[in-house]
């Protein structure tokens, strides 16, 4: 990937995020400044071609950018609206300006008081807009007409109810619909891993800086064994989430469906475990408000099962597996996008 976009974004990230202070609450106001100075910056558009205002970097290539919302804890939903502008250029979908949340949620209706309500919805307490999958349909709701039910103290998600009226239908057909789907749970996967690198780095600072009977606590042979498991998890998350997104150089094309329920997998299912094990070392501080641990594990924790549990995925690997008739599982697991195209 090209370090300056990288580099840039970072920086970027760095700067709308240093005045929120770790115990503290953002408020509506700061996060509505953060979106519009990022979306001013032009990076929404990074996977558009460049014809089209974007950066034309492949999808594997932008991995590493979407990742840094999880790592600099940004409050707003930047991977997906990235990826939703991307998606709606390449399916010729007139979008709203703003930034986009999605959800696949059930979305219950009220006949009697003629609204919807999603009580998981990703940033739903603030983002401009949302879309929503239900019944083999998509629905767009937008900020103004939203009646926020419930809020979590520190959470990335929201109980939100909209006026039946209020939510427009948009006319995608199958495709439209599955690639937006595929196209979120890899920007989630992304927002994750970025939060589990974070994690991953504060904890290994804070072992070699913690002491205890007079040495770091990194030097003892059994947290050097949490600290190893924990980067190796971390490591095989990259890997399987590198793979679904090694599409080809257009970054407009949709990523693999058995290779995404790979990364969901593999994501969903050590999530806990890395959360767990960062807790472990940090002892006390790392529930702290002041501390910044709590953030990133919150995170890790909300985020692995957004769209289904570990045990979803793996039922969905299966399926896939088992009509496979003539391939090996190594064959299956192993597959290329490539591969598919020629055979």
């Amino acid at each position: 990937m090209d370090t300056l976009l990288e580099d840039a974004l970072g920086e970027l990230f760095r700067h709308v995020t240093s005045g929120a202070a770790p115990g503290l609450e953002i408020t509506t106001d700061q996060r509505k400044a953060i979106s519009n100075e990022i979306y001013a910056s032009g990076f929404a558009d990074l996977l558009l071609p460049q014809a089209a205002g974007g950066s034309g970097i492949s999808l594997s290539e932008a991995i590493g950018l979407l990742k840094m919302e999880g790592y600099y804890n940004v409050p707003i939903p930047f991977a997906q609206t990235v990826v939703t502008r991307a998606w709606a250029h390449a399916h010729s979908v007139n979008l709203p300006e703003g930034t986009f949340s999605y959800a696949s949620s059930a979305l219950q209706i009220d006949e009697q008081t003629r609204s919807a309500t999603l009580h998981k919805a990703w940033h739903g307490h603030w983002v401009d807009h949302m879309l929503i999958a239900t019944d083999q349909q998509c629905l767009m709701a937008h900020s103004h007409e939203r009646r926020v039910l419930q809020t979590y103290h520190g959470g990335l998600f929201a109980a939100v109810a909209w006026p039946a009226q209020g939510l427009t239908r948009l006319d995608l057909d199958e495709q439209a619909t599955h690639d937006l789907f595929n196209f979120s749970v890899l920007a989630m996967l992304a927002v994750t891993l970025g939060a589990m690198e974070k994690a991953f780095e504060l904890t290994l600072a804070y072992a070699a800086q913690r002491q205890q009977f007079g040495r770091p606590v990194s030097k003892f042979q059994a947290v050097q064994h949490q600290i190893s498991e924990m980067a190796e998890h971390v490591c095989a998350a990259d890997m399987a989430l590198q793979l679904a997104a090694a599409t080809d150089d257009n970054a407009l094309t949709v990523p693999a469906s058995h290779q995404l329920a790979i990364a969901q997998f593999q994501i969903a299912h050590i999530a806990d475990n890395i959360a767990d094990i960062a807790h472990a070392i940090h002892g006390a501080i790392g529930i702290s408000q002041e501390y910044p641990l709590h953030h990133y594990t919150r995170r890790i924790r909300e985020c692995k099962s957004c769209f289904g549990s570990a045990q979803y995925w793996a039922a969905e690997i299966g399926q896939q597996i088992l009509h496979k008739n003539n391939d090996t599982l190594l064959a299956v697991l192993t597959w290329t996008r490539d591969e598919k195209r020629t055979g």
